[in-house]
């Protein structure tokens, strides 16, 4: 095979982004989570299923230049727009680069009906001053749902809020084509199904709708006809939340409705008006200030990296430094990259139900270049997690991983795979892994941290630092 054949069939695409895991499917295309080896960040790539046009008439080109025009806190971040030259995309095929998300679509990561008021307006607060800046900016986004925006973990409170895919996304005031609708039917204003011309006023509408399901635990209409759905929206009654929710505080309630006025000049004239409606969200936690370390906390994890760099191994107690649990993990890593070290943090996933092992080992392999076939096949990797190999590169790609509890005799083989390959990549390499505790209701991740302590209790380790 000729040296370009081998670089057209690499899994790095155009050489540089490592596509990790199918994130979606849609009927235009697919979006990946990968790994930009050139700026070293894990990104998302949103590609077409098929190429189609080059320049300006790439489908993809408006998308961007609209989205490339955004940059805000709840907003993803748009990088770079490309066409595939190398990899395994089809050559011409574009593709953009985006900002990559940790979290989850609302609907999926909070739960319908059941959420406080308290929350659902700081999420009402968040999406509004996004879509502040969106108008600002003279932009409609025009497909406001569920799907398109974002929230990240948290273990108590609400998460990192952002809106995302501007593909339907329109200059203010444009009038379109009326009876041709675009977006999703339940979250239509009435003037687009007239061929008005539209303003922000139409992604509160939007907002109205989803802050409605969020809140009642269903959609204003039970009703999958398109007919029945774009009768309400031109006539249907008032979208009062109270009526399958009534311990809702008034002041959401009210947001809602007004947002759902059917009449745009019924609504908030802008999002800065919608968000007043919302007041001057409440003073942050008292407990903030506990961020900062006390000195002999911030010397004993630097005394730690100190003695890793030195290539011994330690095990270290966090719980037992004075401080927030947070600054210390912060403080820890910090330090390590400043010691060009690698860090690792054990969590848990997005949906809780496992730990993020499998992102650390395979952040790992991807450093390891070459030798990254042999790590896999001595160590067992693609046992127990969703690693495989193309051209001799890891790829990672849930599809094809068997998701079932490992049985006892699995779970000892395979966590005994795992720890070895940390703990050789930690001699090639000082490694700090900072293990959550709630990623040891993982069985798997724990099995791994239970056989890392024991060989750093016996010294038959050197180079990894275990912080607990």
């Amino acid at each position: 095979m000729t040296a370009s054949a081998q670089l057209a069939m690499s899994p790095a695409l155009d050489g540089r982004f490592l596509l990790v895991e199918t994130m979606g499917r849609g009927g235009q295309g697919r979006v990946f989570r990968a790994y930009d080896r050139v700026l070293r960040r894990d990104v998302a790539i949103k590609a077409l299923h098929e190429r189609r046009g080059r320049g300006a008439a790439c489908p993809l080109a408006a998308e961007f230049a609209t989205w490339s025009r955004l940059r805000h806190p709840h907003i993803v971040r748009a990088h770079e727009l490309r066409q595939a030259v190398t990899g395994p995309l089809d050559p011409g095929t574009p593709y953009l680069v985006l900002e990559l998300v940790r979290g989850a679509p609302v609907h999926r990561a909070l739960t319908a009906g059941q959420e406080s008021s308290t929350l659902l307006e700081e999420l009402a607060r968040r999406i509004l001053r996004a879509l502040d800046h969106v108008h600002r900016a003279g932009i409609v986004h025009r497909d406001l749902k569920p799907g398109n925006v974002l929230v990240g973990p948290a273990r108590r409170g609400l998460g990192r809020v952002k809106l995302t895919d501007f593909g339907l996304a329109s200059e203010s005031g444009r009038a379109g084509e009326p009876g041709r609708i675009s977006g999703s039917i339940p979250y239509v204003a009435p003037e687009t199904i007239l061929g008005f011309a539209v303003d922000g006023r139409a992604d509160l509408y939007a907002l109205g709708v989803l802050l409605f399901y969020l809140s009642a635990g269903e959609l204003p209409l039970a009703s999958q006809s398109p007919e029945r759905w774009l009768r309400w929206h031109l006539e249907g009654p008032v979208a009062d939340p109270r009526r399958v929710r009534r311990d809702l505080s008034p002041r959401l309630a009210e947001l809602i409705t007004r947002l759902t006025a059917r009449a745009r000049d019924a609504r908030p004239k802008d999002a800065s008006d919608a968000l007043e409606m919302l007041g001057v969200p409440g003073p942050r936690s008292a407990s903030a200030p506990a961020c900062e370390l006390a000195p002999a906390a911030r010397a004993r994890l630097r005394f730690a990296v100190d003695d890793l760099r030195a290539g011994r191994a330690q095990e270290l107690a966090l719980a037992a430094l004075a401080g927030d649990p947070r600054a210390v993990r912060g403080e820890l890593v910090r330090g390590a990259a400043s010691a060009g070290l690698v860090a690792s943090t054990l969590d848990r996933t997005v949906a809780g139900r496992s730990s993020s092992l499998a992102r650390v080992v395979f952040a790992l392999l991807c450093e390891q270049a070459g030798d990254a076939r042999s790590a896999v096949d001595r160590f067992g990797l693609h046992r127990a997690l969703p690693i495989t190999l193309v051209s001799g590169l890891p790829v990672w790609d849930r599809w094809d991983h068997d998701p079932r509890p490992l049985r006892a005799a699995e779970l000892s083989a395979c966590s005994r795979g795992i720890a070895g390959f940390l703990l050789e990549a930690a001699r090639k390499r000082p490694l700090v892994l900072i293990v959550a505790p709630c990623a040891l209701a993982d069985p798997l991740a724990a099995a791994v941290v239970t056989r890392l302590r024991r060989a750093i209790a016996r010294t038959r380790s050197r180079g990894i630092l275990l912080a607990m």
